[in-house]
């Protein structure tokens, strides 16, 4: 049996890799508001964010989803050809705790989810007040080349079922919590 609906496989599964920066955030969108249904007090916030520079121009694309006007969870999206790249993984995860840090005041719950997607492979974070953000980076030891961002982070894939139960789970936890505040 499929993990998703046919109509969110369908949209995952029809992305062209040349257009897939602008139809992997469409397939995400549907998908959150799916789970965070838009006739509920759950509101999702996609941004799109360009990054151009000399070299390679990226963009990424991040979901906040809000309970009334409060962050509950966070997904930061970047083009699966990229999860190689030690840099762009280190990036992403940059990308991520910086955002976390900055909405964890704001959150209501006793902890903040958050999801770093290559495509559709997914990195789970969290974080509570007072505690470091998981998973722990790996300490730097002054090497230039040292890979503090594995890519077995990213340790599932949202079409697969072990990636859809773990999302349906931290889904299914922030809701219960939300319900209860």
């Amino acid at each position: 049996m499929s993990p998703w609906s046919p109509e969110i496989m369908d949209c995952f599964q029809h992305i062209k890799p040349d257009l897939e920066s602008d139809f992997t955030p469409a397939a995400y969108n549907k998908l959150l508001n799916t789970l965070f249904p838009v006739t509920t007090p759950y509101t999702v916030f996609p941004q799109v964010h360009r990054h151009e520079d000399l070299i390679t121009p990226t963009s990424r694309t991040t979901f906040t989803v809000y309970y009334r006007n409060s962050p509950v969870f966070l997904l930061d999206l970047h083009a699966y050809p990229t999860l190689p790249r030690i840099s762009a993984r280190q990036t992403a995860d940059d990308h991520m705790r910086t955002h976390v840090r900055d909405l964890l005041p704001f959150c209501p719950l006793p902890t903040l989810h958050a999801m770093s997607a290559f495509g559709t492979r997914l990195a789970f974070y969290t974080a509570s007040a007072g505690n470091s953000i998981l998973p722990a980076r790996a300490l730097q030891t002054g090497q230039d080349f040292q890979d503090n961002t594995p890519s077995d982070w990213w340790d599932c894939d949202l079409m697969e079922d072990d990636g859809a139960i773990r999302l349906k789970e931290v889904v299914n936890k922030i809701r219960n919590q939300c319900e209860n505040l």
